[in-house]
């Protein structure tokens, strides 16, 4: 994996997840205080292979990368295949 990729996709993933707790907190069952602890679970889920893409975060970070919002996508800009 390119960790310099890994690197600008989770401060990209962090403050879209920060983004979506403030503009949806009805979706999420936690306060916004608690984004870079989510954060950091999910981008280890996403070293380990085993993340969900289906977030408003998720989907953010790949627009603002101008990557497609699919798993081999991501994938491919990190490097991973």
């Amino acid at each position: 994996m390119n960790q310099e990729r890994f690197e600008t996709f989770g401060k990209l993933y962090e403050q879209n997840l920060t983004q979506a707790v403030l503009n949806y907190p009805e979706e999420y069952v936690w306060p916004v205080e608690n984004v870079p602890t989510v954060a950091k679970k999910m981008l280890d889920a996403v070293v380990k292979n085993s993340y969900n893409k289906d977030g408003r975060a998720f989907k953010a970070t790949c627009k603002q990368l101008g990557i497609k919002y699919t798993y081999k996508a991501i994938d491919e800009y990190l490097e991973r295949i």
